[in-house]
């Protein structure tokens, strides 16, 4: 457990701050479009080998210590980049290599931790112990996001040396994960028990596989959510002019709000099945954005994030609860692999998307970015009115 609160307090840096640092050093809308999704990407394809990787070296654990070591040390160049680079054009594309391959270490062991985390938690337990883990690892990510974003308040927009304090604080929080992490041991002898089948045998069970049309339906949603929400950023610290101060908070109340009803989520998909709080946390995701419509008012911004980190955190917690439930053990690393590729390749077209249309498409109410919060919207309620009611619970209850 200890590798998971310093492995969030590194998260309450690098999922909220990267962003405004692309922002701080220059980069364009479709430059931040490309830094919310790129990465993953490329990250996601590079998770194919993790578990060829995993048989070959025959141990979970041992995979695991030696990439999460290197992702700590993959913070330096992020941090060099101002210092290294002194024209202005390349800082951006500097910054999306950085994190591209930051993001590279940063996955590539996840379905290996996945599939041990799942040998160690009983089924029936899952969705209560992830969601206590979750909310505790919240509560650390909303306290390192409020320092680190007072921090940001405190140094200002002018300079970036703000930038450079918070991001080697997340790096010595990622080391100290690592090194707990060295501390976990292996059930078994898993990885040779690995069944292999191709991507694309995987692709075509898309008529009769439950589990693959469960991955098509959280794809698309992820493709209408990847077109507004890595601009939401660009949004608030450019158009609406936000200091950093409210934008933390902004960010910080969805997280709080994550972490108190994570748990909740958890205990009720237990008693009652992953898809019926799935469903009921993908409205509310499918709503969001026609909320930003009403009011900039930043109390009324609070309360639409406070919604959304509540129906984020349900459907995040029972996407990973359903794949651990609906594929077989000897399965569970490629069937991660596989869902993460096709998931963020969606985030990635659709952040592509909208990066490239969102300023030729007319203002709503003054703003671009409004009218592309719109169109996301429809896409997200499209997926749930016809793709959602294609898949089945796998437990009966």
């Amino acid at each position: 457990m200890a590798d998971g609160l310093f492995n969030a307090m590194m998260i309450g840096v690098s999922d909220y701050y990267l962003i405004p640092y692309g922002i701080a050093i220059g980069a364009t809308a479709s430059q931040i479009a490309f830094l919310a999704s790129i990465p993953a990407l490329i990250g996601s394809l590079i998770q194919i080998w993790s578990a060829n990787l995993t048989q070959a070296i025959g141990s979970r654990t041992k995979l695991i210590h030696f990439i999460v070591f290197f992702h700590a040390l993959a913070w330096v160049p992020i941090i060099l980049i101002p210092y290294v680079f002194s024209q202005a054009n390349v800082l951006p594309w500097a910054l999306l290599v950085s994190v591209t391959l930051s993001m590279l270490f940063g996955v590539f062991a996840v379905p290996a931790w996945q599939s041990l985390m799942s040998d160690y938690i009983p089924v029936k337990k899952r969705g209560e112990y992830f969601g206590w883990r979750n909310r505790l690892q919240g509560s650390f990510t909303v306290l390192v996001s409020v320092m680190t974003g007072l921090v940001l308040h405190y140094f200002g927009k002018s300079t970036l040396v703000g930038f450079t304090v918070i991001f080697i604080f997340a790096m010595i929080c990622r080391f100290f994960s690592w090194f707990c992490l060295t501390r976990m041991v292996e059930p078994f002898r898993h990885a040779s028990h690995d069944i292999y089948f191709s991507f694309f045998s995987f692709i075509g069970k898309i008529r009769t596989s439950n589990f693959t049309k469960f991955v098509l339906f959280v794809s698309l949603m992820s493709f209408s959510v990847g077109v507004s929400a890595p601009l939401l950023a660009v949004f608030l610290l450019k158009d609406l002019n936000f200091n950093y101060a409210q934008y933390m908070g902004l960010v910080t109340i969805a997280s709080m709000s994550g972490f108190l009803f994570q748990a909740q989520f958890g205990k009720t998909a237990d008693r009652l099945g992953n898809l019926r709080v799935i469903r009921f946390a993908g409205w509310g995701i499918a709503i969001i954005p026609i909320l930003w419509l009403v009011s900039h008012n930043l109390g009324y911004l609070f309360c639409v994030q406070f919604t959304a980190g509540a129906v984020w955190a349900g459907f995040n917690l029972l996407v990973s609860n359903f794949i651990l439930e609906a594929v077989s053990r000897e399965k569970h690393i490629r069937c991660i692999s596989y869902f993460n590729i096709m998931n963020t390749g969606s985030i990635f077209i659709g952040a592509a998307l909208g990066g490239l249309i969102v300023h030729k498409l007319p203002p709503l109410f003054g703003y671009s970015y409004l009218s592309l919060f719109l169109l996301s919207c429809v896409c997200r309620i499209l997926v749930m009115s016809f793709m959602f009611p294609k898949i089945r619970e796998v437990r009966q209850f």
